[in-house]
């Protein structure tokens, strides 16, 4: 899912310039909203709309909201793989603001997928490894030069 729409996202190919992120957002809110009306509608319980929504509701939602902005911002301006990255960092700082802040107990299957997460993203960011990589390419390219210079005589 995450690939079709950094698809959909970053499509140039048509001729019509793309929907805004916002637009593609109210696309997205308008479905959700016909779904929860005819929920309402066909419904024994007669309740109002937003029947439940505390302040600590509102807050969620907003901080819901918030976050698939970012993560679209994210899709848009950089890419899948970054994406997954955050989100598995994320993962791993908020459950150390929990045992922190909760005294949570972590198991042995925790700290090796935080050290698996941590790790892909020290490789995958490291400029060290991004470097080798051009300079591996570079040597390819002249290896390539030389041997057509040796074909030519």
């Amino acid at each position: 899912a995450s690939v079709y729409f950094e698809k959909v996202i970053k499509d140039t190919s048509s001729k019509t310039p793309p929907p805004s992120l916002w637009m593609r957002n109210v696309q997205l809110a308008f479905f959700s909203i016909i779904i929860a009306l005819t929920q309402n509608i066909l419904s024994s319980e007669k309740k109002p709309f937003l029947h439940g929504f505390t302040f600590w509701v509102w807050a969620l939602v907003i901080l819901q909201a918030g976050g698939g902005l970012l993560v679209a911002a994210v899709i848009k301006y950089a890419d899948n793989v970054l994406k997954g990255l955050a989100t598995g960092v994320s993962v791993v700082l908020s459950t150390a603001c929990s045992v922190v802040l909760f005294h949570t107990d972590l198991t042995g299957s925790f700290f090796t997928g935080a050290a698996l997460i941590l790790g892909s993203v020290y490789v995958f960011s490291n400029p060290i490894m991004i470097c080798a990589r051009k300079v591996k390419e570079e040597m390819e390219e002249e290896d390539e030069e030389i041997e057509v210079l040796v074909l030519k005589k």
